[in-house]
């Protein structure tokens, strides 16, 4: 599974858990598939940002650095989705749920909006676009809430252009 899919997935899995929730009355089996959906997307992060503190980090400069953090507020209106009364028993409504998470999770992992997780905020994660000194530029996971223009850090590579510091 590629980064920016297990992070697609951890970030929706709140929304899996409250569809859980929502859809008990209307449908176990469903709702308990959804529940296991979240845990397992919770806990594949937790290993991958334990698995990614363990790899090799080198050393790169910081030409120029944008906060992320407050993207994960856009993120928040796709939460309101399961409240517009979807049922749980109504197949249609169970399918067209999906084919919208599909769409969203398609563009999510195609473009850079790995800074939209609310699960990476909730662990105490900030999230920063970085352009280095050979221009490239990345999304950089670290713990800390400030980065300064000029800097120098240690990070490892966690996917195409997905950079996590190792403090």
């Amino acid at each position: 599974m590629s980064t920016r899919a297990l992070l697609f997935l951890s970030s929706y899995s709140p929304l899996f858990l409250i569809l859980s929730m929502r859809g008990w009355r209307d449908s176990r089996y469903l709702a308990v598939g959804l529940g296991i959906i979240a845990l397992l997307s919770i806990s594949g992060l937790v290993l991958f940002l334990r698995l990614a503190r363990k790899l090799q980090a080198s050393r790169l400069f910081v030409a120029s650095v944008k906060s992320r953090d407050g993207d994960v507020m856009s993120y928040i209106v796709t939460y309101l989705l399961p409240f517009l009364a979807i049922k749980m028993n109504d197949k249609m409504d169970v399918a067209s749920l999906g084919l919208l998470l599909s769409v969203v999770g398609v563009l999510y992992v195609n473009s850079n909006l790995i800074h939209t997780n609310p699960i990476l905020s909730i662990m105490g994660y900030h999230l920063f676009e970085i352009e280095d000194s050979d221009r490239k530029t990345s999304t950089l996971i670290c713990k800390r809430s400030y980065i300064r223009t000029g800097s120098e850090l240690s990070a490892v590579s966690v996917g195409d252009y997905v950079l996590m510091e190792k403090s």
